[in-house]
């Protein structure tokens, strides 16, 4: 048993020598790296200095053609139909509703929930504008609902209205 204790403890001391070897390679390595990126970058700016201004004009004009071809790129990557735009237009008017509706409910002052109401109420008449547009244009296609069907919703919701009143 003493000798496997021992063997393990030369085994560990030979290891922790290894680490410190591998270490300082490691941090050689590095150090060559940084200076030769310094090198590679010292020789970048000599050369752009020895070609004077001229290289500087040439940049210039090479940048001013690069962004425009980047600004005509992203007109043609970001080319939005009628349809998509008002049916963003109409998705944000509904998360709009939606939290005028929650702020309503939670707001106490009067004055600041009469203005809430009626920015509310704006907010859900644009929307339904914009649902108006769609539908007249058929990219939001809604089916007529049969008469029976409606009065039975006004009778339902006329129970329950008074109901509520009780």
């Amino acid at each position: 048993m003493a000798t496997t204790k021992k063997s393990t403890v030369q085994k560990s001391g030979t290891d922790a020598k290894n680490q410190g070897s591998v270490k300082k390679t490691s941090a050689s390595a590095m150090k060559n790296q940084s200076s030769s990126a310094k090198n590679r970058s010292a020789d970048m700016n000599a050369s752009a200095k020895s070609s004077g201004s001229g290289m500087n004009a040439g940049t210039g004009a090479a940048q001013k053609n690069a962004a425009e071809a980047r600004a005509e790129f992203a007109r043609d990557a970001v080319s939005l139909d009628d349809k998509a735009i008002i049916s963003d237009v109409l998705s944000s008017q509904k998360s709009l509703v939606k939290l005028y509706g929650t702020a309503l409910c939670e707001v106490s002052c009067p004055k600041l929930r009469t203005l809430v109401n009626s920015q509310m109420a704006e907010c859900a008449q644009d929307q339904f504008d914009a649902f108006l547009y769609m539908n007249q244009r058929n990219m939001y296609p809604t089916d007529p609902a049969p008469a029976a069907k409606v009065n039975q919703a006004k009778q339902k919701f006329g129970q329950q209205k008074s109901e509520m009143k009780k």
